[in-house]
């Protein structure tokens, strides 16, 4: 019998050809099964893909095409595609089909046909074409503690939101320290009404109660909806006197949430990568003059999201044994849609919305953002740099530290009087 070797495909296929008119020949069941095992042996081929082999019924490749389906869109569609992905912030694929008719009519120097296959696409369609894009992070952070005072007098809310009209809001901060949480640095606060998503996010330095409070103030003007409830972590800035006082005297409900339990502010926290750390990622901002910088990019940011962001809407969660059923609507919205639709606001806040998405444009935004951007971190690089050179001229200035206060002869006398003057 043929010993095991390894073959080329070329010896393979002229070896086969021998032993497929010897196969075809034979009847005999015994005859067969020895002329397989020995096609075996030498091919390493499975015994039943061999039969087929020798049978003449395996499939004949007779050209080098890709198998599968055929492409359904061009690669025009494709890069149009990857424009608009990158331009919406990296969307999934059921978020990006819902944003694509909101954003095709400002598209510019499009074919008719292109834009035509870019509607017709399907979130997994989507999902497919920009598999190669995708990357995704994240990052952990501990709140600091509070007055205890303050948590008595604050209730604890840890049921699912339950409510039909805007204002109940989840609110929360990210430090940007850059890993070393010593010192002073820039926190951003971030808000998400839980019924329309509207999101907003400012920035305040250190984390103060004070400064919480006034960036809690600048979210509520910007909102167009009334605040009606705020719902934190256990944190500081949030749990103290100052809040405290300012919600009761606009009368605005607080609650916040279980310590250690983040998963009972699950749409603030989403937030907090999505509308904070996708922009500004992890790095320190350590200097108060970013602090206008920083407000006005940020308002910028947060109405673009608003306005041409679609995002997913829980509709149901159910739990069959040990999983849990979560399902979405099949169209997404954005915040601005939702709150339209909702007919849950006054007819001011409903012209105030109209008015901006009939004045803004979705690429003229994000290429204002992208230019805001570069010249804050342009900001940021250069006030580490006088940093940086204001402390070597310090230590300049100051001179290295002294080894030792006197000469060894001097301290050596020092140490014997010293022994005297203690000695009976």
């Amino acid at each position: 019998m043929a010993q095991a070797m390894e073959m080329s495909k070329k010896s393979i296929d002229e070896y086969t050809e021998k032993l497929r008119e010897r196969y075809s020949r034979m009847t005999g069941r015994l005859a067969r099964g020895k002329l397989l095992d020995e096609y075996t042996e030498v091919t390493s081929f499975e015994r039943k893909y061999a039969i087929k082999v020798l049978g003449g019924t395996r499939r004949q490749i007779t050209t080098k095409s890709q198998r599968g389906k055929k492409m359904k869109f061009p690669p025009a569609v494709g890069k149009v595609l990857e424009e608009l992905w990158w331009a919406m912030d990296q969307p999934c694929g059921k978020r990006m089909r819902d944003m694509i008719p909101l954003w095709l009519d400002h598209f510019k120097g499009i074919h008719q046909s292109t834009r035509e296959g870019v509607l017709k696409m399907s979130p997994a369609t989507i999902d497919r074409w920009l598999a190669p894009q995708k990357v995704a992070g994240a990052k952990k952070r501990l709140p600091p503690r509070s007055e205890s005072s303050i948590k008595a007098l604050v209730e604890i809310r840890a049921e699912s939101w339950d409510e039909d009209e805007p204002g109940w809001t989840e609110v929360d901060t990210v430090a940007h320290c850059g890993g070393d949480m010593s010192g002073s640095f820039v926190w951003t606060l971030t808000s998400v009404d839980i019924v329309s998503g509207w999101s907003e996010v400012r920035p305040v330095w250190n984390r103060g109660q004070y400064t919480t409070l006034q960036g809690i103030e600048a979210i509520t003007v910007a909102q167009p909806f009334d605040l009606k409830g705020i719902d934190s972590d256990n944190g500081g800035e949030f749990l103290n006197h100052h809040l405290r006082h300012w919600t009761q005297e606009n009368g605005i409900k607080q609650t916040r949430s279980r310590p250690y339990r983040k998963n009972d502010q699950a749409h603030v926290e989403q937030k907090n990568y999505t509308h904070v750390r996708q922009l500004l990622g992890y790095d320190r901002l350590g200097h108060q003059e970013l602090i206008d910088p920083l407000t006005i990019l940020l308002e910028k940011w947060s109405l673009f999201k608003n306005l041409y962001s679609v995002t997913m809407e829980q509709i149901s969660k159910t739990r069959e044994g040990s999983k849990e059923i979560r399902r979405h609507a099949k169209t997404n919205r954005t915040p601005a849609q939702r709150l339209l639709d909702g007919g849950k606001i006054s007819l001011k806040q409903r012209a105030w919305i109209e008015e901006q998405l009939a004045a803004t444009n979705p690429f003229e935004m994000k290429r204002a953002m992208e230019a805001g951007l570069r010249e804050f971190w342009e900001m940021v690089a250069k006030l580490d740099r006088e940093e940086a050179e204001r402390r070597e001229s310090d230590l300049a200035e100051e001179g290295p530290p002294p080894l030792r206060s006197g000469s060894p002869s001097s301290a050596r006398e020092q140490s014997k009087n010293q022994v005297a003057t203690v000695s009976p």
